[in-house]
């Protein structure tokens, strides 16, 4: 005869915090989700508990200061990146790590315009995840004759010398991987999908973030404010990457909505891949390209003049952007 309530020790009485359906789950506090995160990366944890911690969380869906904690766990892990970047303030910019599939990807586009125009932008990512499994920003640098997945040393000497770098995470963040296999066998996204776009490499403290879903705009910026973000923006991006859509671009910031121009009837081609996007990036910087791409090119930059304190207007940084197209 069962006398109480079955208890559980270790990361099995995590799981059963968030994982016990609508009534008898709650959300974790920071310093919860903080340590689950950690040993998740640690590797303290069996594959199936990591797998079963997942699902819970995408089933629950992440609180602000969850996501803030995992983020911090994320933070706590990462091999320390340093760069002499002058007086350049520096923008941490993420999307999704399962890539862009069926458009070019024009983050790398939107990082150059940028930095030319004074920003340092620090992207970042991983190898291709599933269930998208897309282009990355990693996969249009290789496509443009650059490094795919650089070593901390070249994403740190590339930062210092053009103003703008990719950070490839399983070089710098330990158990990456291993979580990356468990969420591929898992199949559906889960509490990293959204907390590993708010690393703070180089220090960063102003970010640009993509999300697809409208609840993880609030989530995120609560999450940055939390972890001391000076800047943030969230950007409702192309298949939740960092690059608004030009047709109706859509990006929050603290204080609400920002105002964008939208370029109504212009759509992005529908063809996508490495070396589509690699093209795209090369012909749109170098001024051969306008219509879609050029306003998704120039308004993400904006944003990211914006997020670096360098314009008061995504407007006015959209314009300058422009100009150093």
């Amino acid at each position: 005869m069962t006398t109480g309530r079955s208890t559980y020790a270790g990361f099995t009485a995590t799981i059963k915090l968030v994982g016990t359906g609508r009534r008898g789950s709650r959300d974790l506090d920071f310093d919860e989700a903080r340590a689950a995160m950690t040993a998740l990366l640690a590797g303290e944890t069996s594959a199936a508990q990591a797998g079963a911690f997942l699902i819970a969380m995408r089933l629950k869906g992440e609180a602000p200061q969850e996501l803030a904690g995992f983020a911090a766990a994320l933070r706590d892990a990462a091999a320390p990146l340093e760069a002499d970047v002058g007086a350049r303030p520096l923008v941490a910019c993420a999307g999704a790590y399962d890539g862009v599939l069926s458009t070019p990807h024009l983050s790398v586009a939107a990082a150059v315009a940028a930095a030319a125009c004074g920003a340092g932008v620090v992207m970042h990512c991983g190898t291709t995840l599933g269930p998208k499994r897309g282009v990355t920003q990693g996969d249009v640098l290789g496509a443009l004759g650059g490094c795919a997945t650089p070593t901390p040393q070249q994403s740190a000497q590339m930062l210092e010398r053009a103003g703008v770098t990719l950070v490839h995470t399983p070089a710098v963040q330990p158990g990456w991987e291993r979580l990356a296999a468990i969420r591929d066998e898992v199949g559906v996204r889960g509490p990293l999908h959204a907390a590993e776009r708010l690393q703070d490499f180089f220090g960063a403290r102003r970010f640009v973030v993509g999300f697809t879903h409208s609840p993880y705009s609030d989530r995120m910026l609560g999450a940055l404010g939390r972890l001391g973000a000076q800047r943030a923006v969230t950007v409702r991006g192309i298949e939740g990457s960092d690059v608004v859509r030009p047709g109706r671009p859509t990006a929050f910031a603290a204080q609400g909505a920002l105002d964008l121009p939208e370029q109504l009837g212009d759509r992005l081609p529908v063809e996508g891949g490495a070396q589509v996007s690699g093209r795209a990036t090369r012909a749109v910087l170098a001024g051969e390209l306008n219509g879609a791409v050029e306003q998704a090119v120039t308004l993400s930059a904006g944003l990211r003049l914006y997020a670096a304190g360098l314009v008061d207007d995504p407007r006015v940084g959209a314009q300058r952007g422009a100009v150093a197209l």
